[in-house]
């Protein structure tokens, strides 16, 4: 883990793990969302999206679990969610499938030269990512998922439960 990374608008997503599955646990107990860290950080692992962007990622999407998205339909990222029309937003059978297809997603389209937003490697920045991934305000969403990455990163003395 490298705690010297700064988080600026080029921080890179993917190929990094700023936070183990311990500190993620002990920053989400006691929140709805804290069920799906372990698949969220897995499933980031497995795919090469450093997790704990994607669980801030989740937080932001879904109210750290507490939208309707998250809750009766098992997607944490608003997937196929549009502002225009978000009950277009896809229903899972399950929090992993949600979660999987989400970050399969990302990963193919943002993380992945040749990736639709890959943009010679600015689809995987936190400022590629909101130019492309977000519907509106993406200086906002930047400072939050900048605030939530530096509080997961900087959590002390949090136990590993790996």
């Amino acid at each position: 883990m490298s705690r010297s990374d700064p988080l600026t608008s080029a921080a890179a997503l993917s190929g990094i793990s700023r936070a183990t599955l311990g500190q993620a646990l002990s920053y989400t107990h006691g929140r709805p969302i804290e069920r799906v860290v372990p698949i969220i950080h897995t499933i980031a692992e497995e795919l090469g999206i450093d997790p704990a962007f994607a669980l801030a990622e989740a937080i932001l999407e879904s109210g750290w679990g507490t939208s309707d998205f998250a809750r009766s339909r098992h997607n944490w990222y608003g997937y196929q969610a549009y502002y225009q029309d978000s009950s277009q937003a896809k229903r899972f059978a399950s929090d992993e499938e949600g979660i999987r297809a989400a970050l399969e997603a990302m990963a193919r389209n943002y993380f992945s030269p040749g990736g639709t937003y890959y943009a010679g490697g600015a689809g995987a920045t936190l400022e590629g990512w909101a130019r492309h991934w977000i519907d509106g305000g993406a200086e906002n969403w930047q400072r939050g998922v900048r605030t939530l990455l530096r509080i997961i990163q900087g959590i002390a003395g949090a136990t590993d439960a790996e």
